[in-house]
């Protein structure tokens, strides 16, 4: 019995390895579309990596910082966060933009504002890994641009003259990975303690 113990045990270990650590391509990405208030006298100043959102209040002359789509912090000064804003980019062929400045990339991913798509739709705002984009508007436009490397997209709409935040729900955070990875190995054990 001990001869089939090890090869059960060498198979079952890469199955579950490659079942829980490897994750499954999603064919879209799942956003949360937050409203985080008008654009006269306010405009977004940047995102950080973990997602909050800085508004330069002109009127107001403060900065308000939002998280999750709500207020969390007004100061008189800049906050002082790792700003994760992406850069400019081209846009996939077929779109058209008004702005050069209404496209912005981040590790793998692009958000924009397009005037024309292969859709068919005159105008609107994609955001997402380039090979499956995700539709929002079809009539905004993105003024200002920001995206931090998680896929959170940030931009000034001048169309509907509002601020608005897609924040990425599809990327597995740290400590979801930790716990699976922990399940793993204490699956990985007991089997070991069950068959040996």
């Amino acid at each position: 019995m001990k001869i089939f113990k090890r090869p059960l045990l060498a198979a079952i270990l890469p199955l579950t390895a490659t079942l829980f650590l490897v994750p499954a391509q999603l064919h879209a990405d799942i956003y949360k579309l937050v409203d985080l208030g008008d654009d006269n006298g306010r405009s977004i100043v940047g995102i950080d990596t973990s997602g909050q959102v800085v508004i330069a209040n002109g009127i107001l002359f403060e900065y308000q910082t939002y998280s999750n789509g709500v207020l969390v912090n007004t100061t008189s000064t800049l906050p002082s966060l790792t700003y994760d804003d992406g850069t400019l980019c081209s846009v996939p062929s077929g779109f058209a933009l008004a702005q050069s400045s209404e496209s912005v990339c981040n590790n793998g991913r692009t958000g924009f504002g397009s005037r024309s798509n292969p859709n068919g739709d005159t105008s609107g705002i994609y955001t997402g890994p380039v090979s499956s984009l995700s539709f929002f508007d079809s009539s905004g436009s993105t003024d200002g641009a920001f995206l931090n490397a998680s896929g959170d997209f940030a931009w000034s709409d001048g169309v509907h003259e509002e601020n608005f935040e897609a924040i990425d729900l599809s990327t597995p955070e740290p400590a979801s990975l930790f716990l699976v990875g922990t399940g793993c190995l204490s699956l990985f054990f007991l089997l070991r303690k069950k068959l040996a």
